[in-house]
């Protein structure tokens, strides 16, 4: 990813970075800008990692993040999981936070996202750990039964499956409901 491109993903105004030198930082001229008096670009907590950005027309700039920001906001080159995995997380996640999702995807994906209708979750008391997405039942009630089998012994489990087509209906839950 671009300079450019990552800090307008961040919501980033480069003009608001602090100008960084012309020549190429080493690692002691980065951990000397990490005393606690520069905040995070992103939440303004004390900064923990920084680097240099180029936009054009901005020059080189620090770009000073605390480490969750920077964890959350490193581009890793790509979904590592299935895109149907990471969509479930992120509307799981804002369900939880109650906040108002809406989704907006490559035009290439939905057609792919919408022909997985069964949807299996593993929860470890109240918070989801794995998910997954199926297109036909006999396949999700399998996966649903070996899930059960590898991931049951784990404290405070609760597996469900649900329709997604059927407005998330709830077909099975284990261990309250059947196996």
């Amino acid at each position: 990813m671009e300079d450019a491109d990552l800090l307008r993903s961040l919501g980033i105004d480069p003009a608001q970075l602090d100008p960084a030198p012309p020549w190429a930082p080493r690692q002691s001229a980065g951990a000397e800008r990490l005393d606690g008096s520069h905040p995070c670009a992103l939440c303004g907590e004390p900064a923990r990692a920084t680097g240099v950005v180029a936009p054009p027309g901005h020059g080189r700039r620090w770009l000073d993040r605390c480490m969750p920001c920077l964890l959350a906001t490193t581009p890793r080159g790509g979904p590592r999981a299935p895109l149907a995995d990471t969509l479930a997380v992120l509307r799981e996640t804002a369900r939880e936070a109650g906040v108002a999702l809406t989704i907006v995807a490559d035009g290439s994906y939905p057609a792919a996202v919408a022909t997985l209708r069964f949807h299996l979750t593993l929860l470890t008391g109240d918070r989801p750990v794995m998910h997954g997405w199926w297109s036909d039942l006999p396949t999700a009630e399998k996966k649903y039964t070996r899930w059960i089998g590898e991931r049951g012994s784990r404290p405070g489990a609760r597996i469900t499956l649900t329709d997604e087509a059927d407005g998330g209906r709830l077909l099975k839950s284990w261990p309250d409901g059947d196996t």
